[in-house]
C-alpha cells in the first residue's frame, strides 16, 4: 500500500514539474529599416497555464542577430531564458512567389497531361474507323442510299477528330511554353536555394491562466533604404514643393506582410562597447592638433624634424611625393587653407574626405584630402520646415503612413514617407556666350536644415522634369542652388557688333577692338531678375594689354575677367548690354581673340 501512495506521490510530483513546449506562431507588425540591416517587431497572442514553459517562435529569419533580441510582456509570466536557434529541418521558401509559382507549374503539367489523354482517346476513334470503313463484305451488296450514309458519317467523324487534335496539340504546345517561363521565374528567384527556418526560445514561468500577448524584436542582415527626392517648382511666389522617397531592399527570408514601416538613420555596424582607457600625454600647444587629434578619424599628426617647426596634419590613405601632406580644410562650406586661427572651442562637428570623394567636390586642391569643419555658428536654428517625425539623440526616424508589404526578393520598393516645402528664393542666370539659353535658379538658404540625407533628387518645372541633381549634405554651404533647367519665355541672344569691331597698327604694335551685343527679353506678365554672366580676356603676359571700353554697368573680376550683370525686367521689357574691349600686343606676335 506504502509502495502505491508512493509511486501516486512521484507521479504527481513529476507533473508538477514537467516542462511543456510549444511551438508558436508570430506576425510582424513594425519593421524598422536602416541603411545597413533593419529591426522587426512580432507579435505572439497566446493563452499561458501556469508553469514552467518552453515558446518555440518559428518561421522567423534565419540572420537574426541573437545578441539583439528583446522580449516584453504584460507581467503574467518571468523570463527565465532566452535562445536563438537555426531550424535546418524546417525550411523558409525563398519566399510566398515562389509557392505560388510551384503551384501554378504543377497546374500546368496537370494540364498537359489531361490534354494528352484526350488526344490518345480521339486517336483510338480514328483507328476504330479507319479498320472499319470497309462495311461492306465480298460477297454483300449495300444499296447506294446506305453506302451515302455511312461514307458520309465516316468523313465527317475523321475530320471532326483530326481537326480537335490539332487544337488539342497547339493547346499543349501553349502550356509547354508557360512551364519555360514559370521554370525560369522560379530558377531566378530561388538561385540559392531554401533557407533554414530562425527559431527563437523562450522559457518562461507563467503565473496565471491568461490570455498573453508577447513583444518580441530582433535585428535582422539583409535590408536596407536610400533616399531620394522629387523637388518641384510650383511658381516663384510659391515655395518648393519636396517629396521624401525611400527605396526599401530585403532579402531576409520572410516576407513583410502589411507592417507598419520606419526608416531610422542610425548606424547598426557601430560597436555599442564602451571605448578602452588610452593614455593622455602632453604636448606644446597648437590649435590644429587640439581641435584634430582624437576627435577626428582618418588622420595623424606628422612630427616635422626641422627644429622650431609645427606639426604637419596628414589625411590616412594618401601619398604625397613631397613633403607637403597639408589638406584642404572647408570650414562652413569656405574652402581655407588653414585653420589655426580658429578656436577649437568653436567647432562643433570635423569629418575626413579624401581619394574621389574629395576631388570629385573639391578639384585639384583636394589631393591630400578634405577635412570639413562645421562651426557652431553653422548650426543656428533655421526656419526650414521640420520633416522628421523622431529626432533622437543620434539619428532621425521616419514613419511610412500607410502599411506596407516587401517582399524578400530583393526587388526594390519605393514609398513615399514625408511631404514638405521649402522656402526659397528664385532667380535667373545665364551665360549667353556658352548657351543662349536662361534658367531658372532656385536658392535655398540653410537648405541642411530640411533633414536631407545624401542622395539623388529629379527636379521638376511645374509638370515637366527637368533632371536629376544630387544633395551632398557633406558640402555644407550656407545657400543650395538648384537648376530648374531653361525658361523659354525669357529670350537672349548674344552678338559680334562689327561696327565696334577694328584693328590697326600702331608703331610695333597691333590693337584689335571687339565689341558684343546682349539682348534679353521678359516675355512673362510679371517682372523677373536675371543674373548675366559674360566674360573679358586676361592677360598675363606683360606684352599683351587689355583695355576695358564699355560694359554697360557690369561688375568685373579682374583677376577672373568674370564680368556680370542683375538685370531687372518689366513684363515684355527688352534690354541691350554693350561689351567693347580692346587688346594691343606685338604686330609681330598672333594671339587668339576668341
Amino acid at each position: 500500500m506504502k509502495k502505491i501512495v508512493f509511486a501516486v506521490f512521484i507521479l504527481c510530483v513529476g507533473k508538477a514539474y514537467a516542462q511543456e513546449t510549444r511551438e508558436v506562431n508570430s506576425t510582424i507588425k513594425k519593421v524598422t529599416v536602416y541603411t545597413r540591416g533593419a529591426q522587426i517587431e512580432s507579435e505572439a497572442n497566446l493563452v499561458l497555464t501556469p508553469g514552467r514553459l518552453t515558446l518555440k517562435f518559428t518561421g522567423l529569419s534565419p540572420y537574426i542577430k541573437k545578441e539583439s533580441i528583446r522580449v516584453t510582456g504584460n507581467g503574467s509570466f518571468t523570463i527565465l531564458n532566452v535562445q536563438q536557434q537555426t531550424d535546418y529541418i524546417n525550411e523558409l521558401d525563398k519566399n510566398t512567389e515562389i509557392a505560388n509559382l510551384k503551384n501554378e507549374y504543377t497546374e500546368t503539367q496537370y494540364k498537359i497531361e489531361d490534354e494528352e489523354v484526350r488526344i490518345k482517346i480521339m486517336q483510338k476513334k480514328l483507328d476504330f474507323l479507319d479498320a472499319n470503313k470497309d462495311i461492306t463484305g465480298k460477297e454483300q451488296a449495300v444499296n447506294p442510299e446506305t453506302f451515302k450514309t455511312l461514307n458520309n458519317l465516316y468523313g465527317d467523324n475523321v475530320e471532326f477528330l483530326n481537326l480537335e487534335i490539332l487544337k488539342r496539340q497547339r493547346v499543349i504546345s501553349d502550356y509547354k511554353k508557360e512551364l519555360d517561363k514559370l521554370n525560369n521565374q522560379i530558377i531566378s528567384l530561388n538561385t540559392s536555394g531554401n533557407l533554414p527556418s530562425g527559431t527563437i526560445v523562450l522559457t518562461i514561468d507563467a503565473k496565471q491562466n491568461k490570455n498573453t500577448a508577447i513583444l518580441f524584436s530582433y535585428l535582422v542582415d539583409n535590408a536596407s533604404w536610400y533616399p531620394s527626392y522629387d523637388i518641384r517648382f510650383n511658381g516663384t511666389d510659391k515655395p518648393l514643393a519636396v517629396s521624401y522617397k525611400a527605396t526599401i531592399n530585403q532579402n531576409t527570408g520572410v516576407d513583410w506582410k502589411n507592417v507598419r514601416i520606419a526608416l531610422s538613420t542610425a548606424k547598426t555596424d557601430l560597436s555599442a562597447q564602451i571605448p578602452e582607457f588610452s593614455p593622455y600625454y602632453l604636448q606644446f600647444y597648437n590649435p590644429v592638433v587640439l581641435a584634430l587629434q582624437g576627435r577626428v578619424a582618418g588622420i595623424q599628426v606628422m612630427e616635422d624634424s626641422a627644429p622650431g617647426t609645427s606639426e604637419q596634419v596628414k589625411v590616412r590613405g594618401i601619398n604625397s611625393y613631397n613633403r607637403d601632406y597639408s589638406p584642404l580644410y572647408v570650414v562652413d562650406g569656405e574652402p581655407i587653407s588653414d585653420i589655426s586661427a580658429l578656436s577649437p572651442d568653436d567647432i562643433a562637428e570635423m569629418k575626413v574626405l579624401k581619394d574621389a570623394s574629395a576631388t570629385a567636390i573639391y578639384g585639384n586642391r583636394a589631393a591630400n584630402g578634405v577635412i570639413l569643419v562645421t562651426t557652431k555658428k553653422g548650426r543656428e536654428e533655421s526656419s526650414a520646415p521640420p520633416v522628421v517625425i523622431t529626432k533622437r539623440e543620434t539619428s532621425n526616424e521616419y514613419e511610412v503612413d500607410e502599411l506596407q508589404t516587401i517582399q524578400s526578393n530583393n526587388t526594390p520598393v519605393t514609398v513615399n514617407f514625408k511631404e514638405s516645402q521649402l522656402q526659397a528664393e528664385f532667380d535667373y542666370q545665364s551665360l549667353p556666350a556658352n548657351a543662349e539659353n536662361v534658367f531658372l535658379i532656385a536658392k535655398i538658404p540653410e537648405w541642411y536644415k530640411a533633414e536631407f540625407i545624401n542622395g539623388e533628387s529629379n527636379i521638376y518645372l511645374e509638370n515637366t522634369y527637368v533632371g536629376q541633381t544630387t544633395i551632398n549634405t557633406e558640402e555644407f554651404s550656407d545657400t543650395l542652388e538648384l537648376s530648374f533647367g531653361i525658361d523659354n519665355n525669357i529670350s537672349i541672344k548674344r552678338e559680334k557688333v562689327s561696327a565696334f569691331s577694328e584693328s590697326r597698327i600702331i608703331g610695333s604694335n597691333k590693337k584689335e577692338t571687339l565689341g558684343y551685343k546682349i539682348s534679353i527679353r521678359n516675355n512673362k506678365s510679371y517682372p523677373v531678375s536675371a543674373e548675366v554672366i559674360d566674360q573679358i580676356p586676361v592677360s598675363n603676359q606683360k606684352d599683351i594689354q587689355v583695355e576695358i571700353l564699355e560694359i554697360s554697368g557690369g561688375v568685373l573680376d579682374s583677376e577672373s575677367g568674370k564680368l556680370s550683370w542683375n538685370v531687372k525686367l518689366n513684363p515684355n521689357e527688352s534690354k541691350e548690354l554693350i561689351i567693347k574691349y580692346s587688346v594691343k600686343y606685338p604686330k609681330d606676335k598672333r594671339v587668339v581673340l576668341e
